[in-house]
């Protein structure tokens, strides 16, 4: 069964006056289609889909150097295509797509005669190209061996390493501060959406315990504009 519920604060750690919002919802992927010999292939269809995506699959056409790029995606696992015609057909699934990260793909096509397709069913290598801070991330199994309360959402929250309780010893107060952030720069996502209270940094519901399936926490780094 699919791992159906993301859940993932986001905490934006003030290193500079200014902050850029979209890094802090949203990930990118990119890369470069190649063929076996190495030289890049322009003019292939990439196509990417994900649960997360609202609005359904996306797509791009690589440019002259082979280079794909989608640059703002929700939060959660994405499966990508990628076609041309004379070659093979590139399918690579579980791609984690992260808030506020980078993940870089090499795809390499064969000739069409050579081989049907290639599907990729390991995880590839991830390049976290933009820097997003620090993070931590456990599934299922983590979630269960937690010697924490199970009362909510916040309990597990409370229990990922840099993520601190601003009422440790209250049994109602969920609030909490991630690597240092104050509460109000908190983002709460549910599979990529975005389900905080504006101005207070809260979560404006929180869904059963028995459905979260995976916590992510991550920080995200600012940068000062011009």
């Amino acid at each position: 069964m699919r791992r159906y519920l993301l859940l993932c604060v986001v905490a934006v750690c003030v290193l500079r006056p200014s902050t850029t919002a979209a890094q802090g919802l949203t990930g990118s992927l990119i890369g470069t289609v190649k063929d076996a010999q190495g030289g890049v292939l322009p003019g292939a269809a990439v196509r990417v889909s994900s649960p997360s995506m609202i609005g359904g699959p996306a797509t791009v056409t690589t440019n002259g150097k082979g280079q794909l790029r989608f640059s703002t995606l929700p939060p959660g696992p994405y499966v990508l295509d990628i076609e041309i015609e004379g070659f093979s057909t590139y399918h690579e699934e579980e791609i984690p797509v992260r808030a506020g990260a980078t993940i870089e793909r090499t795809a390499v096509l064969q000739l069409a005669g050579l081989a049907e397709s290639v599907v990729v069913e390991g995880a590839g290598s991830r390049i976290d190209a933009r820097n997003p801070g620090f993070g931590t991330r456990f599934g299922l199994s983590d979630i269960n061996a937690i010697p924490t309360r199970r009362t909510g959402m916040s309990d597990f929250l409370r229990a990922a390493p840099g993520v601190s309780a601003t009422s440790p010893a209250s049994g109602t107060t969920t609030t909490v501060s991630a690597f240092g952030s104050g509460t109000n720069e908190n983002q709460f996502l549910i599979d990529g959406t975005n389900f905080t209270a504006p101005g207070t940094g809260i979560a404006r519901s929180e869904p059963g315990i028995q459905f979260i399936q995976e916590v992510h926490v991550q920080s995200v780094h600012t940068r000062q504009s011009a």
